[in-house]
């Protein structure tokens, strides 16, 4: 029976996707139109325009809707302060929903395949060692933001190392695209966000590099332990 419920479910999130993606395909809209049209309807709201924002972007993942589109436009309209806040509340829902969907599907499909053998289970073992610390190399490293939350659902890491990972690893990034927002109005913002893009891509690589090497430890370690 659960079986079958994951399955009407997933067709249904499926059909949404799709009917999402051939809107775009067919309309004839750009990136710049779409985001015109947002900061638009968002504004109109007035005093309720932050809850409107944080709704659209919690539910954006399930759609795959660019976040980063998202974050450039609370930068403009709500400022650098201000939209970081709103941007990180919805974020980190975002994210967490991510989370859920990609374990609620995907945990099945990933312990089969692990039983077998098959190449994802190294994946699995990686994430699930390094926890928090592979979410924030990930986040760091601009990697596509839904594929890191439904990724690791599938993978099983645990959700309190995905929550921190993703809330830490995504706060430098999501300044970025705000102060980018911000910039439209006040140029001061922009070298802003390009100093903090610079210190997030060495950083995100030097812990990339230390989760490597830590890796290759770990599996010296265990190839010694077995002779």
């Amino acid at each position: 029976m659960n079986g079958r419920i994951k399955i009407i479910l997933l067709t249904l999130w499926s059909g949404v996707v799709l009917a999402a993606a051939y809107l775009y395909l067919t309309s004839d809209l750009s990136i710049q139109t779409i985001a015109q049209t947002l900061h638009q309807h968002i504004v109109q709201w007035g005093a309720l325009a932050p809850l409107l924002f944080i709704a659209i972007y919690a539910l954006r993942s399930l759609v795959f809707f660019p976040g980063a589109l998202l974050a450039v436009i609370a930068g403009m309209v709500f400022g650098p302060l201000w939209g970081f806040v709103y941007t990180v509340i919805g974020e980190n829902i975002s994210a967490n929903i991510s989370f859920v969907v990609g374990r609620y599907f995907g945990a099945d499909l990933l312990r089969r395949l692990a039983a077998r053998g098959r190449a994802l289970s190294m994946i699995k073992c990686k994430l699930q060692q390094n926890g928090m610390i592979a979410v924030v190399t990930m986040r760091l490293m601009f990697l596509p933001f839904d594929l890191v939350g439904y990724s690791s659902g599938l993978c099983n890491v645990r959700h309190r190392d995905f929550a921190l990972g993703s809330l830490v690893g995504t706060l430098p990034g999501l300044a970025v695209f705000i102060l980018l927002g911000g910039a439209i109005k006040q140029t001061d913002y922009l070298f802003a966000a390009l100093a903090i893009a610079a210190a997030m891509m060495v950083l995100g690589r030097f812990l990339n590099h230390r989760e490597a090497l830590d890796t290759m430890g770990h599996g010296h370690e265990q190839a010694q332990a077995l002779k």
